[in-house]
């Protein structure tokens, strides 16, 4: 936590399919996260409109739920299943491998090519969100050398100013 908060700002730092990032915060069982946009707001627009970024990689997702809201108060948690594996834990961030990183010259903000996992702010009825909520699932390892869901960084990919 001494690194925080610059170490879930700024870009991702992904290591493709095989690989973790250890640039990431680790929230610990039923830890969670709230980051406030201050520059810049999500907003809906076609398809996803922020990723979510974990060190996931090939064979060791560690699932965490995500929420978002306008004012902070009121809170609309997208539906995750972190039991249902085999679904490929539907609705739950920490699933999809990073590949964005500094200096490799895959956007961030792009869903088809930035890894991560992608969230609609359409599909939990909202138009605008300035916070994010990222709370681990409960479901995950958690041992000396795993602490559960471990952000990385979040991409307004629909933005706006407040």
């Amino acid at each position: 936590m001494d690194r925080l908060p610059e170490v879930v700002l700024g870009s991702p730092v992904g290591a493709g399919d095989r690989a973790g990032s250890t640039d990431v915060v680790s929230l610990g069982r039923m830890g969670g996260i709230v980051l406030v946009f201050t520059d810049l707001v999500a907003v809906d627009g076609l398809g996803p409109d922020l990723l979510v970024f974990e060190n996931a990689f090939e064979g060791w997702p560690e699932t965490g739920r995500v929420a978002a809201s306008e004012d902070g108060l009121r809170w609309a948690w997208w539906p995750c299943d972190p039991e249902d594996a085999a679904g490929g834990y539907p609705g739950c961030a920490g699933v999809n491998p990073v590949h964005a990183a500094p200096g490799n010259d895959i956007d961030p903000t792009d869903p088809g090519t930035a890894g991560g996992d992608a969230f609609d702010l359409a599909d939990v009825g909202l138009e605008r969100a300035r916070f994010l909520h990222v709370r681990d699932s409960g479901a995950n390892a958690y041992t000396p050398d795993s602490g559960g869901f471990d952000l990385d960084a979040v991409a307004l990919v629909h933005a706006d100013v407040p």
